[in-house]
């Protein structure tokens, strides 16, 4: 944690601190003391699980059920959503990780191994990405005329 800090990376748990309380203490002091750092910030997901994290994000909404409200309760507010998921070991499915917040998130699937990822897979992923036309969701122009 002082590394972090020196470095001015902020470090963000999200998932459910349900562990020995000295951990729990320690998760939640290094969040606190690395959360002023701006220069990168790392999101550690610990005994996360994407449909436990929208179960909770209901419960706790409070006010009118609506997208603003309900993802101020998620363990990712104020986290963007990610541009892009790196799928290693030749998956092809999200495994209950970041479901919500990945519906616009491009997936770059790999039959590298985690293990085995390395600056080439990396460079790949991000060619891949870079020559993707995102459309958020919406209908292209070409599906529109028809």
């Amino acid at each position: 944690i002082e590394d972090l800090s020196k470095q001015e990376i902020k470090l963000k748990i999200i998932g459910v601190k349900k562990f020995s309380k000295k951990l729990n203490n320690l998760l939640i002091q290094s969040e606190r003391k690395t959360s002023k750092n701006k220069k990168l910030q790392v999101n550690l997901a610990i005994n996360y699980g994407s449909k436990n994290e929208i179960l909770n994000a209901i419960k706790k909404t409070k006010k009118k059920l609506s997208l603003k409200n309900f993802e101020k309760n998620l363990f990712t507010k104020n986290i963007p959503d990610p541009d892009i998921l790196i799928r290693t070991g030749g998956t092809k499915r999200l495994s209950n990780f970041l479901l919500w917040q990945s519906a616009y998130t491009e997936i770059y699937m790999t039959d590298a191994y985690w293990p085995s990822f390395r600056e080439q897979e990396l460079i790949d992923s991000i060619n891949d990405f870079q020559n993707r036309e995102r459309r958020f969701g919406k209908v292209s122009d070409q599906i529109k005329e028809l």
